[in-house]
């Protein structure tokens, strides 16, 4: 009788390359899984370093030229700000909890960044209150950041 089949010593063979295969897939699977979910929580962690310590500072609103409310606002933060993207503004005046449009001054967003420590001047539409009445400026911009003003009739020098 003749035997047709696999000989032991190749059948062997093919269940070891079998099974370094199916280790090799795993460990391939794994490590990209295990990189993906690093990556993951490093955003995670990175986002909420940046959220922590990222501010902002209405320093003064002033009456401009034009008898609008202009304001003076600070990154107080330890983080670049972005102010604009792709021409969009990424930051939000409000005026007595409206949203209300804005421009950036000449020259304050060439780089479309606010460094730690320096200013960007917002020019409102709104005009600047007479004596006895007040308006509430509210500035919101990435990473959460928001500071308020109240400009009212105390104002001296057209400050507020």
């Amino acid at each position: 009788m003749t035997r047709k089949g696999i000989t032991p010593l190749v059948g062997t063979a093919l269940l070891v390359l079998i099974a370094i295969s199916a280790v090799t897939s795993a460990a391939v699977f794994l490590r990209d899984t295990t990189q993906n979910v690093k990556d993951s929580v490093n955003d995670r962690i990175s986002q909420q370093e940046r959220q922590e310590n990222s501010g902002i500072d209405i320093e003064y609103a002033y009456n401009n030229s034009a008898g609008n409310v202009s304001l003076v606002v600070r990154n107080t933060g330890r983080y670049s700000l972005s102010v604009e993207e792709d021409n969009s503004k990424l930051w939000n005046l409000y005026v007595d909890g409206k949203p209300t449009a804005f421009r950036y001054a000449e020259g304050s967003t060439t780089q479309k960044l606010v460094d730690p420590g320096e200013s960007v001047t917002i020019q409102s539409r709104v005009n600047f209150p007479d004596a006895g009445e007040f308006i509430d400026l509210s500035v919101s911009g990435t990473y959460g950041v928001e500071s308020t003003i109240i400009c009212d009739e105390t104002v001296r020098d057209g400050q507020c």
